[in-house]
């Protein structure tokens, strides 16, 4: 045991010596281009949010803030790549509400723990989910398209842009919450179930209003409800899926920066601060506005709260319908 004494002074003293250094490499963070990887598509919802929030980003820091899109299995791809990186603040991740709160129960195998593999930075803006239908259905709101459902079983066709994604998790929700019987129709992406939604050949689907806001106002599709807990400030006259009667029904999209686990903390308190600043622009907050969203900079701690208590609920929707991921 003596023997090992010096070896273990040693490690502690390097450790001391080294402390002050890593912390004045932190208060210089970042000294050369951030890379944010984006684990979905080009030009989707996030991907424009990421795109926002960098250039917003490489002003502040004075460093180019680089998106690399890394798409695959519902966000898992590019996610499990950065929660393998060095926690030095140099990669991160704008990651979605289904990536790290539906996925890990829909997936049998994650390849990584959101809560234990990865450092919550912020939560940069969130937004619902717009329940929209073909003008022509007989149902103008929540109650009425329960009805519609209940006096019609099996005959009311859901879509959405695939198995696993927050539109088909939304409608299992409201199937669980209301008892309804509907059928759930996956597509190979959004844009092809709303031309069918429009088309008639499907009757609804779930939506960001992003993409769902130009069909509406031009009449294509009829807004039913918002997703949210209050309603949309782009639709202030559509009112939520509470306010129609279904209890306990919340399903937002957001985007949130997260980076690898261990992250120092001077570094995660720098971008923080950052985001803060950068969503009480208003040129920020008029861009998110225009897709349906708005800007949220809630702190790290808080972010970590909403995965957990998120992972609970979608856990729940995914055992009692059954749903699964393609």
């Amino acid at each position: 045991m003596n023997r090992l004494r010096p070896l273990a002074l040693l490690t502690a003293f390097a450790a001391l010596c080294l402390a002050p250094f890593a912390a004045a490499q932190a208060q210089r963070y970042p000294d050369r281009p951030v890379r944010i990887v984006v684990p979905y598509v080009v030009g989707g919802n996030l991907d424009l949010t990421a795109r926002l929030f960098a250039q917003a980003l490489a002003e502040e820091f004075g460093q180019p803030f680089v998106i690399d899109n890394r798409p695959g299995a519902n966000g898992n791809t590019g996610t499990d790549q950065v929660a393998r990186t060095a926690p030095d603040g140099y990669t991160l991740a704008m990651v979605s509400a289904g990536t790290l709160t539906i996925n890990p129960a829909l997936y049998g195998k994650m390849p990584f723990d959101p809560e234990k593999d990865l450092t919550p930075i912020s939560i940069v803006s969130s937004g619902p989910l717009v329940l929209q239908s073909n003008p022509a259905m007989p149902f103008r709101t929540i109650p009425e398209l329960v009805a519609y459902a209940k006096a019609n079983p099996g005959k009311l066709n859901f879509g959405s842009g695939g198995n696993g994604t927050l539109a088909h998790l939304s409608t299992e929700m409201l199937k669980v919450r209301t008892g309804i019987d509907v059928v759930h129709v996956p597509y190979k992406g959004t844009s092809l179930a709303t031309n069918d939604v429009i088309a008639g050949h499907i009757q609804v689907m779930f939506d960001t209003l992003s993409t769902a806001t130009p069909m509406i106002r031009d009449g294509r599709v009829r807004a039913i409800a918002v997703t949210s807990a209050k309603r949309s400030a782009a639709f202030p006259d559509v009112p939520t899926i509470g306010e129609g009667g279904v209890s306990d029904y919340v399903a937002e999209t957001w985007a949130g920066l997260v980076g690898p686990a261990g992250m120092p903390r001077e570094v995660v308190t720098r971008l923080h601060a950052a985001i803060v600043k950068i969503a009480a622009r208003e040129a920020v907050q008029g861009k998110l506005a225009a897709g349906g969203s708005e800007a949220v900079a809630n702190t790290p701690e808080q972010f970590a709260s909403t995965i957990r208590s998120e992972r609970t609920r979608w856990a729940e929707i995914v055992r009692v319908s059954g749903a699964k991921s393609d």
